[in-house]
């Protein structure tokens, strides 16, 4: 039989749990025909190629990265990060940097929580050392943050802004009041909120990621979603339909689009209906609708069984167990898959 390549003398992995490894393959038309010992290629023609023992295996699959949000971090520098040992020391770091860099609209800095020993940074203490420009507080992990009173008064969050999911996302408040603190997408929408960025610059940026992935070896990926990032993540998805229609798009992306709002359930299930039917390519497809279900430990926002032993909470979920089996249902009705983000117990 004539064969498009012939490959020899090859380290290969199959996985095949029966047959794990293989000298020789061969294809043809897109396909592996023959995956085995040298013996067998005596059935093929072609032009042979000797590895000399070079490795070869499948193609990975990522199950789980966030191509999107990546973009969006690679155009927003999150800020200085902050070494210390205590609250004033982040504090007197933070205002050394403010005055050396002024004229800026917004300060930015990365703090781990841990840090700061038990004390929490509130509104007041940030005003004070940013009364004229925004300051934001990337916590360590990602999934918290800290702000002064411009970036609240921007996005009209005050004493009365309900919380989304008590427990999980929700403005830190004392005496009633918010202190500036945001956990999970209670504080996500304010990352991105004053990032501008290019199609050219997107471009560059995936085309950075897509090289890496190609001579790493990753030849499929799920995106699980971009969080609170929703206008800037249709752009992505439609400059990463661009690229597949000239052909630069050898990965194969099965996309999602990330619910944080359980309020906004129906919306996303129908924007995921959307997608699917305006990014539908060769390596590009989107059928998943993604739920953040709970947070994380490190911030007491996953969900528990058994409460945490500082604060006696349990975390929460987006969903109740009723509201889980009504979007089980909705999403059967659309012929849509389901991804949750879980870390807690419950």
């Amino acid at each position: 039989m004539k064969a498009d390549q012939i490959i020899k003398n090859a380290k290969i992995f199959t996985a095949n749990k029966n047959d794990l490894q293989a000298t020789a393959l061969v294809v043809k038309d897109g396909k592996f025909i023959y995956i085995g010992d040298e013996a067998g290629l005596s059935a093929y023609e072609g032009e042979v190629t000797d590895l000399r023992g070079k490795f070869i295996m499948p193609g990975i699959i990522d199950t789980h990265v966030h191509v999107t949000t990546s973009i969006g971090f690679a155009y927003m520098d999150p800020g200085e990060y902050i070494f210390c040992s205590s609250k004033k020391e982040a504090l007197d770091f933070m205002a050394e940097s403010i005055k050396n860099n002024p004229g800026l609209k917004r300060h930015r800095f990365i703090l781990e929580r841990k840090y700061l020993n038990g004390d929490d940074i509130v509104k007041e203490d940030l005003d004070a050392i940013s009364p004229d420009a925004e300051l934001l507080i990337l916590e360590g992990e990602g999934h918290s943050v800290w702000v002064n009173s411009k970036v609240l008064d921007r996005h009209g969050i005050t004493d009365e802004t309900p919380d989304r999911v008590p427990e999980l996302s929700y403005y830190v408040r004392k005496d009633g009041h918010v202190t500036g603190n945001a956990f999970e997408s209670s504080g996500w929408h304010m990352l991105f909120d004053d990032l501008e960025v290019t199609d050219e610059q997107i471009d560059a940026e995936l085309l950075r990621w897509i090289d890496y992935s190609v001579k790493a070896g990753v030849t499929v990926v799920f995106d699980a979603g971009f969080p609170e990032g929703e206008a800037l993540h249709e752009r992505i998805y439609e400059r990463l339909y661009e690229l597949d229609k000239q052909g630069k798009l050898p990965v194969l992306i099965d996309g999602s689009i990330a619910l944080t709002n359980p309020q906004k359930t129906k919306e996303v299930v129908e924007d995921v209906k959307r997608f699917r039917q305006k990014f539908d390519s060769e390596h590009l497809n989107v059928h998943t609708f993604k739920v953040f279900m709970d947070g994380t430990l490190r911030i007491e926002t996953a969900a528990q069984v058994t409460p945490y032993i500082d604060t006696n909470k349990r975390g929460s979920t987006t969903y109740s167990k009723e509201e889980m089996a009504e979007v089980m249902k909705l999403l059967n009705e659309a012929g849509l898959d389901f991804h949750a983000h879980t870390v807690g117990e419950r």
